[in-house]
């Protein structure tokens, strides 16, 4: 048995997600299968930033909670999303990113549809099928959205907008994301460790001070702020001395020399700081497997290189701590023991929304 069973959830919230110990939150397919069924199947996925879709048939493609949707910027200016499905025979119709043309066309039978989604062609079809009623069978529509200069996608066309998702982030950050951002640099990341593992360390004060000893040794912690903000949390991180450089130019007086950390509920975190807006996804591909993209967005003439290396000195200390946790996962004696009372609160209000998702 686990040491400490109950910090996160209580026998009946084990039952729901089908998991006891603790371990199992961490290692068990049924409970990704749980989640992906509850959570990500209605949750909205960064997918691209605008200037990937920008012209008139470009595309994206992307996969939410497994789940492989494509957003396509149609003729008539308009971005959608669609389920990534042949209705044929359910082969994947787009892969990458790119431009479509005219039309998405299958690379199996041919089947051909329009920017809207509609089916256009079916070859053979009066010889092999009679007539086809197109339009039963035009692509599976998904949500979008664009904020910020990012394009979102949701898998679910009733699960509840981006505004209503991002539940007060919007207001603190649009003064940042109004400036003239541009991304610089996109990099990926596989993590072997479960999702949550990354999420709860981006949410968790405690380790600051330990495990970025020097990665974040320019920072102050003990002045270190956060708040949850329904499912999402923020928090701001000073400075301990105002540095020579003068950062980017836009950036509000309260979030200067500081270092922003959010959370997108379920699997979307977001860093701020004088010089860059990056975000970074945690994408379960398996209990014990993750992938992130990790997008950096800053000014035109921004040394791309030298940002993404300064990220990378306390991301790389994450994901390595995370996959030594996940190493941890598979001793009988695994458990979460007791949490500090304020510095790793947001992980149990993560638990809690995760909970409320699976079990309304």
């Amino acid at each position: 048995m686990s040491l400490v069973d109950d910090v996160l959830y209580d026998a009946p919230g084990f039952a729901v997600l089908g998991a006891s110990p603790s371990a199992a939150l961490y290692t068990d397919a049924t409970v990704l299968a749980t989640e992906r069924a509850h959570v990500f199947a209605g949750a909205w996925a960064l997918v691209a930033t605008a200037e990937e879709l920008e012209a008139s048939g470009s595309y994206v493609t992307a996969s939410a909670g497994g789940i492989p949707l494509a957003v396509v910027r149609g003729e008539d200016g308009q971005l959608r999303a669609f389920h990534n499905v042949c209705r044929h025979r359910g082969i994947t119709l787009l892969e990458g990113a790119g431009a479509v043309g005219r039309h998405m066309t299958c690379p199996y039978h041919q089947w051909s549809y329009a920017t809207t989604g509609a089916l256009a062609r079916v070859p053979q079809e009066d010889d092999q099928f009679g007539a086809v009623d197109r339009g039963a069978l035009g692509l599976a529509p998904a949500q979008v959205a664009a904020w910020g200069g990012m394009v979102f996608a949701n898998p679910s066309p009733e699960a509840p907008g981006l505004p209503e998702t991002m539940a007060g982030l919007d207001a603190r950050l649009d003064g940042f994301l109004t400036g003239p951002l541009r991304q610089v640099a996109v990099v990926r990341y596989e993590a072997a460790c479960n999702w949550k593992l990354l999420v709860e360390n981006h949410i968790d004060v405690y380790h600051l001070w330990y495990l970025h000893a020097r990665s974040l040794a320019a920072y102050d912690h003990r002045k270190f702020s956060w708040e949850s903000l329904g499912d999402n949390w923020w928090s701001l991180e000073p400075m301990k001395a105002e540095p020579d450089r003068p950062g980017l130019a836009w950036v509000p007086d309260a979030m200067r020399h500081h270092i922003g950390a959010y959370l997108v509920f379920p699997n979307l975190m977001l860093v701020t700081t004088d010089e860059y807006f990056a975000s970074y996804d945690a994408v379960p591909v398996a209990p014990d497997r993750t992938i992130l993209t990790l997008r950096v967005r800053s000014s035109d003439d921004a040394d791309a290189d030298a940002l993404v290396d300064s990220i990378r000195s306390f991301m790389a200390e994450d994901i390595a701590a995370c996959e030594r946790m996940q190493r941890g996962a598979a001793s009988p004696f695994f458990g979460v023991g007791a949490l500090a009372s304020t510095h790793e609160e947001p992980i149990r209000r993560f638990h809690a929304s995760l909970l409320r998702r699976v079990a309304p």
